[in-house]
This record gives structure tokens, sequence and C-alpha cells, in this order.
């Protein structure tokens, strides 16, 4: 198990530093999946049911990233380069029980955007002292085809790098924070916003001395808009349309709540403040609610999600180039 210095078992945060001729690998594995979830008419001879139906299509890619520093200014803020290289075969995963031509364009959307973003390239960018990366361009992460207003696509850029902001507390095993945030969101009311963290105990083959630093973000509001006389027809519903699971409610509905969630678990060296590995995952869920259908019990309600999941690992004796697509 890592060994906490008595140094930070004190009333001293973690900062980042840097050495000259740092440089990492890491194997970066990339997980995009989109759902949709809603309810589905079924006629039986003269009876007519409802069925909740789920439809999914994922993305799995990996790649290796190189990080060198080839700046240290006098503020202490380095700037990195990062290096990607070695391009798993990308792999997309549906439900194979599933013939339906809605997986089939969720499919297709995840196969093009991260067939473009699975080739080589340098991405420059800083990391300040408390650990927080800035000044990434906008093509750091794949561009996925998220619905206004954007948070899983810039949360995505900064998931990617082995960097993690660093709280300005104490570092304490077991240390729980919770901060409200303030956030506008265009187009959103009733807006709820909060992060907690934690500082978690880390075990580490090589007994280096590390903390796992554990982080959740949420963000919640509603948009509402008219209510439609009726409701519209499987063929035309939500569910049923063109476009990514993010982008399908598009129909005039009585409510719509968006949430966004993020979470992250990464693995940081108490010797520099760098992250040696870690597990993150977000995701963006729209639900809709359509207005009440005589003979329906309840409302019928849609559900698109958007998700992504991040591992970044440290290259150990050569198995930066043997993995592949993993889960």
């Amino acid at each position: 198990m890592g060994l906490v210095p008595s140094a930070f078992a004190q009333d001293s945060s973690l900062h980042r530093s840097f050495s000259a001729s740092e440089e990492r690998r890491f194997r970066i594995h990339l997980t995009v999946r989109s759902e949709l979830e809603g309810p589905e008419t079924v006629n039986i001879g003269a009876v007519t049911y409802v069925k909740t139906v789920q439809i999914f299509a994922e993305a799995r890619l990996a790649w290796t990233v190189t990080e060198s520093l080839i700046a240290l200014d006098d503020s202490s803020t380095a700037k990195m380069r990062e290096q990607q290289e070695a391009f798993s075969p990308l792999l997309i995963v549906r439900d194979p029980d599933t013939v339906d031509v809605v997986a089939d364009r969720l499919a297709e959307a995840l196969r093009q955007t991260l067939s473009k973003w699975a080739a080589g390239r340098t991405v420059d960018f800083r990391v300040a002292r408390d650990g927080s990366a800035t000044g990434m361009p906008a093509d750091a992460a794949p561009q996925l085809d998220e619905r206004p207003p954007l948070l899983l696509t810039p949360w995505l850029v900064h998931a990617l790098r082995p960097a993690a902001a660093l709280p300005h507390r104490p570092v304490r095993v077991g240390d729980v924070w919770q901060e409200p945030r303030t956030v506008a969101v265009a187009g959103w009311t009733d807006v709820h916003a909060g992060e907690t963290g934690e500082w978690l105990e880390a075990a580490m083959p090589e007994e280096r001395a590390a903390l796992r630093l554990h982080v959740t973000q949420e963000i919640s509001g509603r948009v509402s808009e008219a209510a439609p006389a009726t409701a519209p027809r499987a063929s035309e519903s939500p569910a049923h349309s063109a476009g990514t699971a993010e982008q399908h409610p598009k129909a005039a509905l009585g409510e719509r709540t968006e949430r966004f969630f993020a979470e992250s678990l990464s693995t940081i060296a108490l010797e520099d403040g760098s992250v040696l590995s870690a597990s993150r995952s977000a995701r963006k869920e729209i639900v809709q609610v359509l207005a009440p259908v005589p003979g329906m019990v309840e409302p019928p309600r849609f559900r698109a999600t958007l998700s992504v999941q991040v591992e970044i690992e440290s290259c150990v004796e050569g198995r930066c180039d043997s993995g592949g697509n993993h889960r």
C-alpha cells in the first residue's frame, strides 16, 4: 500500500512539481456509448401492450500517449507536449438481438466520430502548479455529436489528459468535502450544480507514496416546452429519430430535464503531484415526458444518454503497445 509521508499528514496541500527531463508514457482507453430508451406499442390480437424499448451502440478505442515537458516558465507552469500514436482498431459494439435502423444510425455516428480521431497528432497544453491542465486546442478530444449545451465534450478534453486539479486543502486520507457550484446553462431553468471530493488510500505495486483523489461533479436543469396535443406515433417518437442518442429528443414535449454527471478517480504521486493512473466517466442524460396518452397508465417517457469512459494506465515494461480495447 502506498505510504503517506508525514509532511502530507499535516495541514498542507499538494502541488504539482516538474523535472527538466520529464517524460511519461500512458495507454489511454476510451469508450463512448449512445443509448435510447422509450415506450413502444405492441399489438397482439385485439390487445395493445406497451413495452419499454432500449437501443444502444458503443465504440471502443485505445492509443498511446507520450507526454514531455518542453518548457517551464517563472510561475512554475509547465508547457507539456503530448504525442498520440499506436491506435488500436476501432471496435463497435451493439445489441446483437436488436435489428433496428436507429441502432444502425447510432453505431455509424460513433464510427464516424472515432474514426476521425484515430490518427497520430501532437497536442500542446499547460499544467499549472495546482495540477490543472489548460490551453488545450479544440481538437484535443473527439468531437462528440452532442446536442447543446455542450457539457460532455469539454469535460472529455480534460479527462483524456494524465493530469488532475489538486484541491487547495490539506492532504488527509478520508477527508471529504462538498462544494456548491453556480452554473449558468443557456436554456436551462432550476439549475443545480455541485462538486464533491475525497482523498482515499492507494495501493501501488512499487510502494510509491500515493493517494487517490475521488471527485464527482453534477449539473442538472429543466427545460419546459409546450406539450403537443397528442403523442407521436412510434415511428415518429424520439426513440426512433435519426442522430445519436443524446440528440434524439426533438419533439415538442411537456417537460424536458437534462443532467450531467462526472466521476474521476486519479492516483496521485505525493512526491510531485503527478497522475500515475486514472479512471474517469461522465454521462449526459436527457429525459422528456410527453402529454398523457389515453390507455396508458403514465405519460410516455423517453430517455437518451450519451456517456464516455476513460482509463489511463502508466506504461510499464512494454505494456504500452500491447494493450488494445479492453473492458
